[in-house]
């Protein structure tokens, strides 16, 4: 793209991505979503870097002050970035597909990084706000380059994290928590797998889960199909 052809950029603590009637703005400042429609959403194509929507004629000069005030989008190319969204294909199998249903050898080692990845999930959820959580993520994924385990070693792992869930976790905690305190679990073995932010909208929803290569940890697919991912750590 030309230099000044785009105005506008993505703020670096916002993300965003399109679902088919609308478009979806995360603030990691806030961990809050701002949904726009999308006919509002495309009269700023062509106003921000890598809009994921083309121009349609329109402008909305409000629209566009909103999100400014907001932090959402700048003119300083120094706290902006590309606004495209994330690449990434929705996984399509379960980790633990045709793994044995029984309670796997569990260790003394396990159970210590367990609790202690659980208890740090806890401890990071309560006191953290969620861009520190989203920061220090992020720069565990920079460092660890990809994970170089094998399909059984992690599927044995999130079987063994899953038979400890209980001991720590209601089944209702929600998914943030359990992908915190799996991928903390995970990273003491030498193992980040990418951490997805996604949403669905009619009716809006958000969810996030652990996926490696084309394999889902914290999910199973099908719960997966509508979500389009809008942040991928």
């Amino acid at each position: 793209m030309e230099q000044g052809a785009a105005p506008y950029f993505l703020s670096k603590q916002a993300h965003v991505c399109v679902t088919g009637d609308a478009m979806v703005i995360l603030d990691q400042g806030t961990g809050k979503y701002l949904s726009i429609d999308r006919r509002g959403a495309a009269s700023l194509g062509g106003l921000v870097l890598d809009w994921p929507l083309p121009p349609d004629g329109r402008r909305m000069p409000k629209l566009l002050q909103s999100l400014i005030d907001r932090q959402l989008i700048t003119r300083d190319p120094r706290q902006g970035k590309s606004a495209a969204s994330p690449s990434l294909e929705l996984p399509r199998h379960w980790v633990r597909e045709g793994e044995p249903r029984g309670c796997p050898k569990i260790t003394a080692r396990d159970v210590g990084r367990f609790m202690a990845s659980a208890a740090h999930a806890a401890c990071s959820r309560a006191v953290l706000p969620f861009s520190a959580t989203v920061s220090s993520a992020r720069r565990r994924a920079d460092i660890s380059q990809g994970s170089a385990a094998s399909l059984q070693e992690l599927a044995f792992l999130v079987r063994v994290f899953d038979w400890l869930r209980p001991v720590a976790f209601r089944k209702t905690d929600e998914c943030f928590l359990y992908c915190l305190a799996m991928r903390e679990f995970l990273s003491k073995y030498g193992i980040v797998p990418a951490w997805v932010f996604a949403v669905r909208t009619q009716p809006f929803a958000a969810h996030c889960w652990l996926q490696h290569g084309d394999h889902v940890l914290t999910d199973i697919p099908f719960n997966l199909r509508r979500m389009v991912p809008i942040l991928v750590l």
